[in-house]
């Protein structure tokens, strides 16, 4: 769908006057695609990455120019991709050309960071305005490493870690993916002792979603990991961060105090995210759209003066709840269902709160004053309780 920001605008409808807002800057290129990536990347050459920066900073200004007046920018965060492959200075064009555009009064400013060849560039990266730096380790195992076809080393992560503490970076995250072919107890061991090395503030610890279209599914496929182990696995490292510390406010995201991720909050707390870049995802109040998966689709367009978007979603009231519901029952303090009620007024509650009732006394839901939530020891089947909640 190729639309004009005006079009866009006239069709978004929001009654707020001054938005608290994300931005997310999707950088699509890597020197080489994970077998179990399925988000839009690819090795691009030189003349893909100047496309897209020379096309970025035009979306930049196109969106602006029609929603600047009411939104201020508090987060940013670079993904990808390797973002980390970007140069300190074009970091810092592309905060500045953010700062010219929209009121931005920026408190996390997140990079995804690729152990390896781009350590040197930490030190410039800091100076160019990044405040929170996404460690993508992955594992502590060389053995794991090889079988997720990774080309950074353990020995890298240590160095890069060293490196940003070096530079000055007091709030880092570690990547870190559970579940796999091939752990056994050296591999558990193996990621806490690095966890304890580092010390970083923030940890997220996924295990593979998704794998349809992606080539990882072959080996996970000839060599399946049990439910058994996945939830054996998942519990363990629940416990044993939790003891090192780690308040786990996510089903995959552990943090020290007031470490929590604030962008990725927003897209829990189903608050406002503008996304920049080819395959980058918005979202404002009722409103949700999506640009094309596609650099030269992407870049044509923008540089003629629009957009060019695989999806645009006027949400009814019922639709966004739904949404809502399905990020905020992830956190580990839920939702409060009383605002929920008070923020959309016309829709009838009694069905979701008949379920609810019969869900918790199933220990599916614990209701504490007026919140809601998931209990930590039901994390697991989380997409199983919002399917009998929800549909």
């Amino acid at each position: 769908m190729i639309i004009s920001p005006s079009e866009l605008q006239e069709k978004l409808k929001f009654n707020e006057q001054s938005l608290q807002v994300g931005v997310y800057f999707h950088y699509p290129f890597c020197q080489k695609k994970c077998p179990y990536c399925h988000f839009y990347s690819y090795h691009g050459e030189k003349k893909d990455h100047d496309l897209w920066r020379q096309t970025i900073q035009r979306e930049i200004n196109l969106l602006a120019g029609e929603m600047a007046a009411r939104m201020e920018i508090d987060t940013v965060y670079f993904g990808g991709g390797t973002p980390s492959s970007l140069r300190p200075e074009e970091i810092d064009q592309l905060l500045s050309r953010l700062g010219e555009n929209f009121n931005c009064n920026l408190k996390e400013i997140t990079l995804e960071f690729n152990p390896g060849s781009h350590t040197p560039k930490l030190a410039g990266f800091k100076q160019a305005g990044i405040n929170r730096l996404s460690l993508g380790a992955q594992s502590f195992s060389e053995k794991i490493l090889k079988i997720l076809g990774r080309l950074h080393s353990v020995e890298d992560i240590f160095a890069a870690a060293s490196e940003a503490r070096k530079a000055g970076f007091k709030n880092l995250n570690l990547d870190l993916m559970i579940g796999l072919p091939g752990e056994d107890e050296s591999t558990f061991e193996a990621n806490i002792l690095g966890i304890k090395a580092i010390g970083p503030e923030h940890l997220s610890v996924y295990m593979l979603e998704e794998l349809d279209e992606v080539p990882f599914k072959q080996v996970l496929e000839q060599n399946p990991v049990s439910e058994e182990r996945l939830v054996e696995t998942y519990e363990r490292y629940q416990k044993t961060l939790s003891e090192l510390g780690y308040k786990q406010y996510e089903i995959s995201n552990y943090s020290r105090p007031g470490f929590s991720c604030r962008h990725n909050l927003k897209y829990w707390e189903y608050q406002p995210v503008i996304g920049f870049g080819p395959s980058a995802a918005s979202h404002l109040a009722f409103n949700r759209w999506q640009n094309i998966s596609d650099l030269k689709l992407w870049a044509e367009v923008i540089l003629e003066g629009k957009l060019n978007l695989s999806e645009l979603l006027i949400l009814s009231p019922e639709a966004a709840l739904k949404e809502k519901l399905m990020s905020g029952l992830r956190l580990a303090a839920g939702v409060d269902w009383e605002l929920i009620k008070e923020e959309y007024p016309g829709l009838d509650f009694l069905p979701y709160e008949e379920r609810i009732r019969e869900l918790s006394a199933a220990g599916c839901f614990e209701m504490s004053g007026s919140r809601l939530r998931i209990p930590s020891g039901r994390f697991l089947v989380t997409n199983s309780i919002l399917g009998e909640l929800l549909f």
